[in-house]
């Protein structure tokens, strides 16, 4: 799989330039890539977050918090949890590790998963049929999560406990300050939508 090519058209689930906190596909960059981790879904994930003021111990304290999330293509929602509530910076939920979450389905066998979403903040159905760059929530910190964030991963299948990762590459974003196709993105990077 490690020269797997993403098929669906791929961008950044939201707007604005935010940081890339975990991507690629070694340990060194990327907390998921190990490939004990359980669940293998997760093995090729990113997560997208900003810095924080003050102390970092309030949600308000982070840019990121409230920020509309939006999807990364078009598809048909087949999976929500709506109902998690937000924790404290520093605490997790590992009763429930994804928090409030979408699952789409691209239609070519690749489904996309977005969790971490603010409580009762998810705009979107089970049987919607939802565009690109659509907002379907606001970023929060449900979940098993250390801060609030973005988490995206692709997958071959529906659920998450019994689907492999699959390698994700956006068409067309700009990193760093450059323009780049078909990229699969790394810790560190500032990374957007806009076209320069």
């Amino acid at each position: 799989m490690d020269d797997y090519k993403t098929k669906t058209d791929l961008i950044l689930p939201f707007n604005g330039t935010w940081k890339v906190t975990n991507g690629g596909r070694t340990v060194e960059t990327n907390n998921h890539a190990d490939p004990e981790r359980s669940p293998k879904s997760m093995q090729h994930a990113y997560d997208f977050r900003l810095e924080h003021t003050g102390d970092g111990t309030k949600l308000e304290d982070y840019e990121v918090f409230r920020k509309e999330v939006t999807s990364p293509a078009n598809g048909k929602i087949i999976q929500i949890i709506n109902g998690a509530i937000d924790v404290i910076p520093g605490e997790r939920d590992r009763g429930n590790g994804v928090g409030n979450m979408i699952i789409t389905d691209y239609g070519n066998g690749e489904f996309g998963m977005l969790c971490h979403l603010k409580h009762n903040s998810i705009k979107v159905e089970v049987g919607d049929e939802i565009k690109q760059g659509q907002a379907v929530g606001l970023c929060g910190n449900t979940g098993n999560t250390s801060e609030p964030h973005v988490h995206f991963q692709l997958q071959d299948g529906p659920f998450m406990h019994n689907s492999n990762a699959l390698l994700a590459q956006f068409r067309r974003i700009t990193v760093d300050g450059e323009i780049k196709e078909n990229y699969e993105l790394i810790r560190g990077e500032m990374v957007s939508n806009e076209v320069l």
